[in-house]
């Protein structure tokens, strides 16, 4: 099993106290459970599955070596999720969930000149219920991802989302719509695929954004240690 990583440090007293907000990113053979059972509490109470007593949601797709997950923790406890899945060109089997639902995926991966990386899964804790925060940790959780993927160079995004999002994308960092709404599993929520390249004109609107905008000695704490995660020369036994 690897060591998970933790982009920031552990929470001080004064953290917990100021409900600080920490990534944490597991490998496929990490300990993932926290992570998998607050992607399972926001599906249920979205509609998506239904209450199982497992306690967790999960699929194929987590498991594989070329797939990251992040959880957003506040006071010891995870808050939001999010998967990454990577895919190296030339690899041969399925690793992106989003090819089995969107034909447009086989031309994007035949034309791509470097890693692409596709963000899913994302969850937010069904106990936080105010609005402004909830959409604060969305972002937060795309952030994580972005930053992800600036750290091991990835050349090409794709987000599988819930259309109610797509102006978050198009908006904040200018996404295109690469395929229409499908039924992405699980539930029959219409779930659009949005597309762009992670080039210069994304990393300076990245680094315009006060948001999103990266600290150096983050970004490099992340391409330490995100490579050791993401092994993208294997392929699942």
């Amino acid at each position: 099993m690897t060591a998970q990583a933790k982009i920031d440090t552990a929470p001080s007293v004064a953290d917990e106290a100021d409900a600080v907000v920490r990534t944490v990113w597991y490998a496929a053979d990490d300990n993932r459970r926290e992570a998998f059972a607050l992607r399972y509490r926001g599906y249920v109470n979205a509609g998506l599955i239904e209450a199982s007593p497992f306690g967790i949601y999960t699929d194929a797709y987590d498991d594989l070596p070329t797939t990251v997950i992040a959880g957003l923790f506040r006071r010891g406890a995870c808050i939001a999720t999010l998967r990454l899945s990577f895919y190296k060109p030339g690899a041969a089997e399925p690793v992106l969930p989003c090819e089995k639902v969107y034909p447009e995926v086989g031309a994007i991966k035949s034309d791509a000149q470097g890693l692409v990386v596709e963000l899913s899964r994302l969850a937010i804790d069904p106990d936080i219920t105010n609005t402004r925060y909830r959409a604060r940790l969305y972002a937060a959780a795309i952030r994580a991802g972005v930053s992800a993927c600036l750290a091991m160079d990835a050349k090409h995004l794709l987000v599988a989302t819930q259309t109610k999002w797509r102006t978050f994308y198009e908006h904040v960092l200018d996404f295109k719509v690469a395929g229409p709404a499908q039924f992405y599993p699980p539930g029959d929520v219409p779930v659009v695929l949005l597309a762009r390249e992670l080039d210069d004109a994304l990393k300076r609107r990245i680094a315009k954004n006060m948001f999103f905008k990266l600290d150096p000695a983050e970004l490099e704490d992340l391409r330490v240690r995100l490579p050791g995660l993401v092994r993208l020369g294997e392929t699942q036994a």
